[in-house]
This record gives structure tokens, sequence and C-alpha cells, in this order.
């Protein structure tokens, strides 16, 4: 019984020892998939090229306050290496702190790349209404609003989000719920995203401290290596577990 015992114990140590390893290979994969690849893409209106991370499958960057008191004219402008095809979500997160007045907003504007005029708004006010509106330009209605909201319209609570995809359409949440949903627009390819807060420059400033992110997440899940990670990981333990118990038998 006891050479049994401390055998068995030897036997436990090496099933200990390759379970860790095929643990260890497991979260190796996902850790190197989800880790973000500084790179650097295209912002316009800025003295220097702006760092973003980005993966196969998403890419973000965050502007700080004093980029969206821009004027229309002059406006920040985030320029994709590659547009964002037909299946896409955007999510917005409105850290920015703005003056009480109402005429305090950021404006952003989700851009075909040219020679496309098809875009679409978010207008966001910073007073105390939330007042917020969304509107859509494309070449055949022109430029149209969709969606407005005179009173809390946005929320902190989440992020304000825009997506779109082919069989879909867009759909459009303010920070808690949806308010717009499955509008066609015949495809959409993000080419850029634009963002001002300000109709004239002579206007005030509307925002004094914080930032506003972006967060785009674009792609087919079945052409995404996402899409497979459960199968990589139960194949990946499984195969440590089979592996292990054959190794036992053996033994």
């Amino acid at each position: 019984m006891i050479i049994n015992y401390k055998f068995s114990s030897y036997n436990l140590s090496y099933y200990h020892i390759f379970l860790i390893l095929g643990l260890g290979l497991t979260i190796v994969m996902v850790v190197s998939i989800f880790s973000p690849n500084p790179s650097f893409s295209q912002l316009t209106n800025i003295s220097q090229e702006f760092q973003t991370a980005k993966t196969n499958v998403s890419e973000s960057f965050v502007l700080p306050f004093n980029d969206t008191n821009t004027d229309r004219r002059n406006p920040v402008e985030y320029v994709f290496n590659e547009p964002k095809v037909n299946n896409w979500i955007i999510s917005i997160y409105n850290n920015l702190s703005y003056y009480n007045d109402n005429a305090s907003k950021t404006i952003i504007k989700i851009k075909e790349p040219p020679p496309s005029e098809k875009f679409i708004e978010l207008m966001l006010f910073g007073d105390q209404s939330k007042r917020f509106i969304v509107s859509v330009n494309t070449n055949d209605t022109g430029y149209m609003r969709m969606y407005e909201n005179n009173q809390n319209g946005w929320s902190t609570d989440g992020p304000v989000t825009v997506s779109h995809a082919n069989v879909q359409g867009l759909s459009v949440t303010n920070g808690k719920r949806i308010v717009l949903d499955k509008l066609g627009l015949n495809g959409f390819d993000v080419g850029s995203i634009e963002v001002y807060g300000k109709d004239e420059p002579s206007m005030s400033n509307s925002t004094f401290g914080g930032s506003i992110q972006f967060e785009v997440l674009n792609g087919s899940l079945t052409e995404s290596v996402l899409y497979y990670m459960p199968l990589v990981m139960i194949v990946g333990v499984g195969g440590t577990l089979i592996f292990l118990l054959f190794w036992k038998k053996r033994n």
C-alpha cells in the first residue's frame, strides 16, 4: 500500500504539471490575441500622429477635451488606415466636462471615405438638458434628422453606441437604451470620425476638461479569431486531459 501510494502521488505530480502547462499555453494564446498592438493612424488638425491601440478586430483612440473645442471648418478628424466595412460597432465614452451653456456640445461625424458624402452625425449637448440629436446624410435623401430628445437625451451610465450590420442596418443607443434601430442605409463603410464643438471660431469653448474615447469593433464574427476562442480553449484543455489520462493508464 505504501509503494502504491507513493507511485500514485508521483503520477499525480505529473498530472498537475501537464495540466498547468496546457492551461498556460491556452492563456498565452488568449493574451496574444487580445493584447493591443500600438500603432499609428492619421489624425488631422494635430501637430503629430496619434497613437492608438489596435487588434485584428478592434481599434480605439482617445481625444482630450481641447480637441473638441475646434470649429466645424477645422474639426479634428481621425482617419482609419483601412475603412471599417459594413459590420461594425462604435462605442463612445464621453467623459468631457462641459461649460453650463446651452451652446456647449460635442458633434461627432462618422463618415464614409471620399468621394462619398454619406455620414452619421451625433450631437451631444453638455448643458443640463443633455440634448441628443442623431442625423444622417446620404446621396439620395440629403441631410435628415432621425432622432431628437431635448431633455436627458444621452447618459454616461454606459457608452453611446453606433452600430451597422448588412442585414439589420443602423442602430444607435444613448448610453441607456436603443433610440434608433434598423435604419437602412444601403451599406456604410466607416472611413473617418470627425469631432468638433463650435459652429463658428468666435464661439466660446464647449468643454474645459476630460476626454472622449472611441472604441471600434469591426468585421464578421466568423472571420475573427475571437469567434473560435471557445473552441481553441476546449481543444487545448481537453487535449491536455486526454493526454494525461493516456499517460496515467500506461503507468
